[in-house]
């Protein structure tokens, strides 16, 4: 821990880490109410932790706590405690904290001896766990007059970045792609910390004019890196990153052809969190944490267990775009609810032929690298043709047996608004699975409250 305020939401993580593992450590303990309740567990609990538990979502707790939910929750606790020490022990030796976009592997900002922060992640992880969120921040950004109809993924860090309680700035990186919103708000805090934006361009076309244009954005990153940093890229640190990447991207791909299994062997309360580690992909923990997943799922399913309670019809849905950040609870909800397996979404599905980054010379290891870029999720669907999105969500549907499909539009993302009927139609007429189709806010519960989510989902599931 730190005395820092600028590590203030790091910090945070850290003692959320802590009290989690603490809380997860005590044997026999499957609910807050199994001691009495939220508020007698808290005079129990050391007082270093109390605060910090008032502010931990309730229902986050007792989901964590479930046998089934425990194995992925500890992978996670322990990922963000082994972030925040590694984050902070570079910062503390000054090495630059380079913010970027999350569609994009880290490996070469490693090599090059930065920081790297995804900005989104700062949002993201806040909202997860807090009842709060990250409303604050993103109540602060709009008191600048950033209109609140833009997106929240950023505005909540860029609210926390004003706020002075994370790290400043040294360095952005941005891929063009897939929004103006993001876009502007990186130049935003390009301008208003006077911190230089390196933007990475993105190819429309998926074929080898586009990988070679990809190829060449990437490059150009590194020479612009160079200039900006005064480092050269280490070529031995970053084929050990790209080491830990193949790691990370193995199991991945592992868990995701796991969970074409039926019964479907992995829990949904934590696919978000999935997103927030994907940024990771290049690092130890993140190698770690998609290991420990994987082989949570695997022993699961070499049981022929699912994540069901016993007696209810699975359901099996996929999320044909993204997940509500703030409330992880409500996708172990929908298994307990209406027997509803979360199988995969828009940020969190890779296609089969990703594959590794072959690191036999630096062209091939930045040839890989630009492949990676183009598949990573998001970007891969929205870097193109409305048809790739399209052709990726059929195929899921078919390959996963997908019983639904689910259209949470996030509010500020106008690309979703411009295609979502075409996706649902074309699932309908490929494959007669139905969509639900809803509004919400992926990182802000005051747009589609977790009340108002049940209810949507009551009445599509009882109706299906």
């Amino acid at each position: 821990m730190t005395d820092r305020k600028d590590r203030t939401i790091f910090d945070t993580w850290k003692l959320t880490g802590e009290l989690a593992k603490f809380i997860l450590g005590q044997e026999g303990l499957t609910s807050l109410d199994d001691w009495g309740g939220k508020e007698v567990v808290r005079e129990i609990l050391p007082e270093d932790y109390q605060t910090n538990f008032d502010k931990v979502q309730t229902d986050l707790v007792n989901t964590i706590l479930k046998d089934k939910n425990r194995g992925s929750a500890f992978a996670f606790v322990d990922n963000i405690m082994k972030y925040v020490d590694w984050a902070n022990a570079r910062l503390d030796e000054g090495k630059p904290a380079c913010y970027h976009y999350f569609p994009i592997s880290v490996e070469i900002m490693l090599a090059l001896d930065v920081v790297p922060i995804c900005y989104e992640v700062v949002c993201g992880l806040t909202s997860a766990l807090y009842t709060d969120g990250a409303e604050e921040g993103v109540d602060r950004i709009e008191a600048e007059g950033y209109p609140d109809h833009l997106c929240s993924t950023q505005k909540g860090t860029a609210g926390f970045l004003l706020m002075g309680v994370v790290p400043h700035p040294d360095l952005l990186i941005k891929t063009a792609t897939p929004c103006d919103a993001s876009n502007r708000l990186y130049e935003w805090t390009s301008h208003k910390f006077d911190t230089p934006l390196v933007v990475v361009e993105t190819p429309y076309y998926r074929n080898e004019r586009g990988q070679k244009y990809m190829l060449g954005e990437i490059k150009r990153m590194i020479e612009q890196l160079e200039k900006l940093t005064g480092n050269t890229l280490d070529e031995d640190k970053l084929r050990e990153y790209i080491g830990y990447g193949n790691q990370a991207m193995e199991y991945i791909l592992k868990t995701q052809e796991l969970k074409k299994r039926r019964p479907c062997p992995d829990t949904g309360w934590h696919r978000p969190a999935d997103t927030i580690f994907m940024t990771q992909i290049g690092t130890p923990m993140g190698a770690a944490y998609f290991k420990a997943l994987y082989e949570d799922v695997k022993a699961r399913a070499d049981r022929g267990e699912g994540v069901i309670p016993e007696g209810k019809k699975e359901r099996r849905v996929t999320y044909g775009y993204t997940w509500e950040c703030y409330d992880l609870p409500f996708f172990d909800w929908l298994e307990e609810e209406h027997g509803v397996s979360y199988i995969t979404d828009t940020l969190t599905y890779f296609p089969p032929d990703v594959g590794l980054v072959d690191t036999t010379s630096m062209d091939t290891i930045l040839e890989g690298l630009a492949w990676r870029t183009m598949q990573m999720p998001m970007g891969r669907q929205t870097m193109g043709f409305s048809d790739i999105w399209i052709n990726d969500f059929v195929h899921v549907v078919k390959n996963f047996k997908a019983d639904a499909l689910i259209l949470g539009g996030h509010m500020a993302c106008k690309h979703f608004w411009a295609l979502n009927k075409l996706l649902s139609d074309k699932v309908k007429e490929e494959t007669g699975v139905p969509t639900l189709r809803f509004e919400m806010d992926m990182f802000d519960k005051r747009f589609t409250p977790p009340a108002e989510l049940r209810r949507i989902m009551n009445e599509f599931f009882t109706t299906l």
